[in-house]
């Protein structure tokens, strides 16, 4: 059940192997840094209460990382466009952009830490940031070579053709 529900979410759970808890209905993400190392991880629970911000064990979402540090999720699409990523506020905005075979990181967070601008540079990538139309986003912006303004929804909620046509002038 929580398989389908993260697949009807576009996550492809071969490419990005979350942890999945059936019994407890909790998916738990893997965050990374630039070396390679494990510094978090992020736990979805579709059930779970959106009030409950940051909860371990009632909020839909629990963020977990080693202070202080950057932390990104995604960082197993990094080979699926080698000169483009995306960057985005979360896994399912992540995941939207990674199944169209794009690479996409998650900063997991509504305020990104200064040392990600410089973290990003060490990419030697073209950095395209995916944003909500909203404060949060706007500092997002401020991370990418280009920012791309989402109207009325998050990606991750987007439908395809909205998707599609988001990514048709990055395609090859």
């Amino acid at each position: 059940m929580l398989a389908q529900h993260l697949k009807s979410r576009h996550l492809n759970l071969e490419l990005h192997r979350p942890i999945l808890d059936e019994v407890e209905q909790v998916a738990t993400f893997y965050l990374w840094n630039l070396s390679g190392q494990l510094v978090g991880y992020q736990q979805y629970r579709p059930n779970g209460e959106k009030k409950a911000a940051n909860s371990p064990r009632k909020g839909k979402y629990f963020t977990y990382k080693k202070q202080p540090t950057l932390a990104v999720w995604g960082m197993e699409s990094l080979h699926l466009t080698p000169n483009l990523v995306f960057l985005t506020e979360g896994v399912f905005d992540a995941a939207r952009l990674t199944e169209q075979g794009f690479s996409a990181l998650a900063v997991l967070s509504n305020n990104p830490s200064p040392d990600l601008a410089n973290w990003l540079g060490c990419l030697n990538r073209r950095v395209v940031a995916v944003c909500d139309n909203d404060a949060a986003g706007r500092k997002l912006a401020k991370f990418g070579d280009e920012a791309v303004f989402m109207n009325e929804k998050d990606l991750g909620d987007s439908s395809d053709a909205e998707v599609s046509e988001l990514l048709g002038r990055f395609r090859q």
